[in-house]
């Protein structure tokens, strides 16, 4: 099993935070390896249970899944279990460290199958899918912190 874990500390209010990163529709906007993520289960509200559909893009290749969402605490935490050519858990933490400022952690596993497919792993994929999330992560603080300045600017107080 591969693990990746990432961190950010981003100049918006949690609930800012949690509401943009659990709308996994909008992921593509600040993670560039997802092409395209759509739900599967209608638009009500999400919580456990809300199923997406996803296409995963690495070397060139594409890699369609679904993800169902197996816990759901607002503001706090969200989980994830992705289905496909790769099995992943993914673990999004959040936390208020002041009003207008929130710490998000991810934590994601996951397995590649095949004996051969673990060999891979270890000395490519691993490698770029920690530069991959390294990247997704900067994306994400940047979008938040952009759209914190502009409502800032319009007189918004965060």
């Amino acid at each position: 099993m591969s693990h990746l874990v990432l961190s950010r500390e981003i100049f918006c209010p949690i609930e800012s935070v949690f509401a943009y990163v659990s709308d996994l529709t909008r992921a593509p906007e600040w993670w560039p390896n997802l092409s395209e993520v759509r739900r599967l289960d209608g638009d009500g509200p999400i919580g456990v249970g809300t199923r997406y559909g996803f296409t995963y893009n690495m070397f060139g290749r594409h890699f369609p899944g679904e993800a169902t969402l197996t816990e759901f605490v607002p503001n706090e935490r969200g989980v994830l279990e992705a289905d496909g050519q790769i099995h992943a858990v993914i673990r999004n933490d959040y936390r208020a460290t002041a009003k207008s400022r929130t710490r998000v952690t991810v934590i994601i596993e996951y397995d590649v199958p095949t004996v051969l497919g673990k060999v891979v792993n270890a000395l490519i994929v691993e490698r770029r899918n920690a530069a991959d999330a390294d990247h997704a992560f900067d994306q994400l603080k940047d979008v938040l912190e952009h759209e914190a300045i502009a409502r800032i600017d319009e007189g918004v107080v965060l």
